[in-house]
């Protein structure tokens, strides 16, 4: 009989997961307290119009080769590269600037703002490459349980980067560049973490690297929905089972393991693995009942920023639109601070 693995939440890390116990020999199940898989990478139709919700593109694009390769499959999904990554609309500029992982491109758009652009940026990417390499196995790629782990791990980070950790981004895009417009451009990336370049490390100019030289930019076609509608398939085909619109209220355990746990409707659900992909703070909160992760202690923190979002449906085609854009007033500084 094969060992039974439950996994709370369908979001990508969930079934990235599943996939991987399920071709290590578990029967596999899942809970999703939505009435489909996704997470945040998720998907809604309404007035005929479809939207992607959540992420509208990726970068290190080689992971999902990494992932169906270790399941013994082909990677099923047909991505496609952004060129230009992104488009950049100024308020008190005519034409939009074009952010593309071509220098010499990048050259013709920044070169009259920005004098010996192309040496610049060479020096920057390459300090931001340079933070990637030495990091991505150190500690992007590894499970780090507590300060203690997290702290070594650091120290195992060679010492020319440290300075990083103790200027914000916007200051190390100081040191390399003085036209407005590239510093802004360049700190964009500051606001996926849900930050501004102004309080985020510099360390994360490894991001600029990221975009700019290491993978750029992707998208999948037929939306990034299929990325879920993939996985679920193959997950499906392998035996697993999905229970939706089944939200997990609460543990059942002694001595600080797990028996099983309970949904609302009082199911009990029990198997040899658990695996939450849930929001983990809350997690740890509502469900496990830990007190470091009540509600009222929670809300004493000081949270990233989210997203105001509207799913607008146009009919036709608007011009100069391109798959990502930004529209900036002449404020950076007022609303980015």
């Amino acid at each position: 009989m094969k060992p039974r693995a439950l996994i709370i939440g369908t979001g990508l890390g969930g079934l990235a997961t599943g996939l991987r116990l399920s071709h290590a020999g578990y029967q596999v199940t899942f809970l999703e307290k939505h009435h489909q898989a996704g997470g945040r990478l998720n998907q809604l139709r309404k007035d005929g119009f479809t939207f992607d919700v959540g992420p509208s593109f990726f970068s290190m694009s080689y992971e999902f080769d990494e992932l169906f390769s270790s399941v013994g499959m082909k990677n099923p999904l047909r991505l496609v590269e952004l060129d230009p990554l992104y488009a950049v609309n100024f308020a008190h500029h005519r034409q939009p600037f074009l952010i593309h992982k071509s220098l010499d491109k990048l050259a013709e758009t920044f070169g009259a703002l920005e004098p010996d652009f192309v040496a610049k940026v060479k020096r920057y990417l390459a300090g931001a490459k340079s933070i990637f390499h030495d990091t991505e196995y150190r500690i992007v790629k590894r499970n780090l349980s507590g300060r203690v782990q997290h702290y070594g791990a650091l120290a195992t980070v060679p010492l020319k980067h440290a300075p990083k950790l103790f200027r914000t981004m916007w200051e190390e895009l100081s040191r390399h560049f003085t036209s407005e417009e590239v510093k802004i451009v360049f700190s964009l990336v500051a606001f996926f973490l849900g930050a501004t370049p102004f309080d985020t490390p510099s360390v994360y100019s490894l991001l600029n690297y990221t975009e700019l030289e290491h993978d750029g930019y992707w998208s999948v076609e037929g939306g990034m929905y299929r990325i879920v509608e993939e996985m679920v398939a193959e997950l499906t085909r392998r035996g697993a089972e999905f229970h939706f619109n089944t939200e997990v209220t609460a543990a059942i355990g002694t001595g600080g393991f797990v028996e099983a746990f309970t949904d609302t409707a009082g199911n009990r659900f029990s198997a040899n693995v658990y695996v939450c992909n849930s929001d983990a703070a809350a997690f740890r909160g509502q469900v496990l009942g830990r007190a470091t992760h009540a509600p009222a202690k929670l809300d004493k923190l000081d949270w990233t920023l989210a997203p105001f979002t509207i799913y607008l449906g146009v009919k036709g085609k608007v011009p100069n639109i391109h798959h990502h854009n930004y529209y900036l007033g002449s404020n950076f500084r007022d609303y980015a601070s």
